[in-house]
């Protein structure tokens, strides 16, 4: 019964003080509020995998070793497969041409691999010719398109990574260099990636 006593009129007590110095009280939690508030401005989201690494973690110096000595890069890749599963029409290469020059557009990019800007040399007499693979899609001739695709098949740089073996894939490959401890970045190509293909 005495407990029950001490804990009523602490309560109490409490509840008055709390009625009493109501004003007080209040801007009191306002300030703690306000100032536990003003530490969100600190918050932020890593899309940097080294967040879960602690500094002195030995794989991670050695990535961070290996990525200053060499270039970082990401990439996307547009996969084409045409319906008829002819990589070799005019429509599909003027696909390829159109894409691989938007994809230049993309933030951040620093290079776009593709049949159409793939550089062939030949020879026409004494001079070697480096040009585009394709150039101009909508005006090849037939015999023009045979030729880029026996090219294009029997070119190592190409078959089984620009071009499938049975000539009905095709890809684009576009080299992404985004800047360090960027929120941005992967956001803002992914989206930009997924505008050119809509």
């Amino acid at each position: 019964m005495n407990e029950h006593n001490k804990s009523t009129d602490l309560a109490l007590t409490l509840s008055t003080t709390l009625v009493r110095w109501r004003w007080l009280f209040m801007l009191l939690s306002l300030a703690i509020v306000g100032s536990l508030a003003s530490g969100g401005r600190f918050i932020a989201f890593a899309t940097d995998y080294e967040v879960w690494f602690s500094d002195d973690n030995p794989e991670l110096i050695d990535f961070s070793t290996l990525q200053n000595t060499y270039d970082k890069s990401d990439n996307v890749l547009f996969l084409l497969a045409p319906k008829d599963g002819k990589v070799f029409t005019r429509e599909t290469l003027t696909s390829v041409e159109w894409l691989t020059e938007q994809a230049w557009q993309i933030p951040y990019s620093t290079r776009v691999d593709s049949l159409s800007n793939f550089q062939h040399t030949r020879a026409v007499g004494d001079d070697l010719i480096v040009a585009d693979l394709v150039e101009n899609a909508t005006a090849l001739k037939n015999v023009d398109l045979i030729d880029i695709k026996e090219i294009a098949l029997h070119e190592p740089q190409l078959l089984h990574r620009t071009i499938s073996e049975d000539a009905a894939v095709t890809a684009i490959s576009v080299t992404i260099n985004l800047p360090k401890n960027s929120a941005e970045g992967s956001p803002t190509v992914t989206a930009f990636a997924r505008d050119l293909v809509t």
